[in-house]
């Protein structure tokens, strides 16, 4: 009588549960040939998984940093841009830094790639607009409307979130940050702009 031997066994299970679908590692839990498996959540539509990314509709702007989008499936989802902060509604520029904004997405269809969630239920995240044919969480020839709203002098680079940002995102949030100051574009055209986590602080003191 021919007995399996431990490798066999695995090998023969493995081929089952490939048949029902599954996928088994001799390296453990969802890890594949080249390294982990992609978790499902970062495919489907509205995921806010950190690093995942769907295609929407901006169907509204708050502010000069939030909008709200529609995805493919039909789904809503409040966006705060990740990085940036713009001047409140009833701060100095805080009117001009959404008008800005609504000239460049509303309406228009963008990428959402997700950094995480914030305390307000809103996905954080960098909003793109995407070339055709690009299937991956970014690509060459997209424009990353954060760091345009930055170039633009709509916004603050929000230093207090750099570290989940990438190495080179910060390098050139500061960089633009640097260039709309010296330009004075923008709130920078204000004699002493205050930065909106300043003003804020500033509102509730007075309460």
């Amino acid at each position: 009588m021919n007995i399996l031997k431990p490798n066999m066994i695995f090998k023969v299970l493995a081929l089952v549960l490939a048949l029902l679908g599954y996928y088994v590692s001799p390296y453990g839990p969802d890890i594949g040939i080249g390294g982990p498996v992609a978790s499902e959540s970062q495919n489907q539509p509205g995921s806010a998984t950190s690093g995942s990314f769907y295609l929407a509709t901006v169907t509204r702007v708050a502010d000069g940093d939030t909008i709200t989008v529609r995805n493919l499936d039909g789904a809503t989802h409040k966006i705060r841009m990740h990085a940036v902060d713009a001047p409140e509604l009833n701060q100095a520029g805080g009117e001009q830094s959404r008008r800005w904004l609504t000239e460049q997405v509303l309406n228009k269809n963008v990428k959402i790639v997700v950094n995480n969630t914030d305390r307000y239920k809103r996905q954080v995240a960098k909003v793109v607009l995407p070339v055709e044919g690009c299937q991956q969480r970014l690509c060459d020839g997209e424009t990353d409307i954060n760091l345009k709203a930055i170039e633009a002098g709509q916004v603050w680079w929000y230093r207090e979130f750099a570290r989940s940002q990438s190495s080179e995102d910060r390098v050139m949030y500061e960089a633009a940050e640097d260039q709309a100051r010296n330009a004075r574009k923008g709130l920078w055209q204000q004699t002493a702009p205050l930065a909106p986590w300043q003003w804020r602080t500033e509102q509730r003191n007075q309460r």
